[in-house]
């Protein structure tokens, strides 16, 4: 059996891939992944690890088989933990120095490269938010608002969002609780308001705009 000092990232990942393919679980976590294969598990354990101490299970998990990403177990789990809500600027402040030549990729990524990376500083915030940790919290609120009224402004098929702009904090802070793992982050939200865009009653703006033009409703209601 391979011992845990052995193991690189890549043959770590690839041995979880196998291990999976042999045992078929319908759900696993670390515990799952500790009991099979603890020299698997000490390493991962050990070595990777995010900013602020944690095991860097998301890292783990991307690197899998996508038919076994949708099995991981862990955040389901931890979700019915219910956590109690604490204010720790250090840990806040950790992440955001990790990456602080890139967070201008929050709001304005430039390239493929730079909407990984979002979703990595994203994903960082918002697993210390379930964590319980308010300020991330508030820091992930802040910069998806502005990020999801860009999505409602250009995509047609968020426009119903228009309507309702006091749903839009809650419809986020859903989405920071739930988040498991479904690869990005970015993606989930995207797909999150564009699902639950489709119950939404469409309402109409005296500022949308007509046509292709810049013309907009106003301007025909003072016409009349």
């Amino acid at each position: 059996m391979t011992t845990y000092t052995e193991y690189d990232f890549y043959k770590a990942t690839q041995t979880l891939n196998i291990l999976l393919i042999q045992k078929r679980p319908k759900s696993f976590d670390p515990q799952w992944i500790e009991h099979h294969d603890k020299y698997l598990y000490k390493y991962l354990s050990r070595h990777l690890k995010t900013e602020t101490g944690d095991v860097d299970w998301d890292a783990v998990i991307a690197a899998l088989e996508r038919r076994f990403q949708k099995r991981w177990y862990w955040y389901r789990k931890r979700k019915a933990i219910t956590s109690m809500p604490y204010e720790n600027r250090e840990e806040l402040d950790i992440i955001l120095a990790a990456f602080w030549s890139k967070l201008y990729t929050a709001l304005v990524p430039q390239n493929e490269q730079d909407e990984k990376i979002r979703d990595r500083i994203f994903i960082r915030l918002v697993r210390v938010s379930q964590k319980g940790n308010v300020l991330a919290q508030q820091k992930v609120i802040e910069w998806l608002t502005i990020v999801v009224n860009e999505w409602i402004e250009n995509s047609s098929s968020l426009a119903k969002w228009k309507g309702y702009p006091s749903d839009v904090i809650e419809r986020i802070q859903g989405c920071i609780r739930c988040y498991r793992y479904t690869g990005t982050f970015i993606g989930y939200v995207y797909k999150t308001f564009q699902y639950s865009a489709r119950s939404l009653r469409s309402t109409c703006s005296l500022n949308d705009r007509i046509g292709k033009g810049t013309k907009t409703r106003i301007d025909y209601v003072m016409q009349e």
